[in-house]
């Protein structure tokens, strides 16, 4: 595959993980660092540099279970308990 489509790679997954340092939402900012650490690994990946794979994997993974941690602990609403404003 062409190197550039690599290269764009890694620079959108480096601006997504900075930009996560903008965000003040905590689910928007553990889905841009995911997004981002996921296209840096493949990156990291494709140029063969183990520290890179190993690091993004780890930050994968942590903001992954952190995402799960959040989808189980938060109530999910049933939609016929709901009110109705007849």
């Amino acid at each position: 595959m062409n190197p550039l489509f690599f290269d764009a790679l890694s620079w959108i997954g480096l601006a997504l993980c900075i930009g996560a340092f903008f965000i003040k939402d905590i689910l928007m900012l553990r889905l841009a660092t995911l997004v981002g650490c996921v296209l840096m690994g493949v990156y990291y990946t494709h140029i063969d540099v183990a520290q890179g794979m190993v690091s993004n994997v780890i930050i994968v993974a942590i903001n992954a279970f952190y995402l799960l941690k959040r989808s189980e602990r938060e109530p999910q609403v049933d939609a016929s308990l709901e009110c109705s404003s007849t």
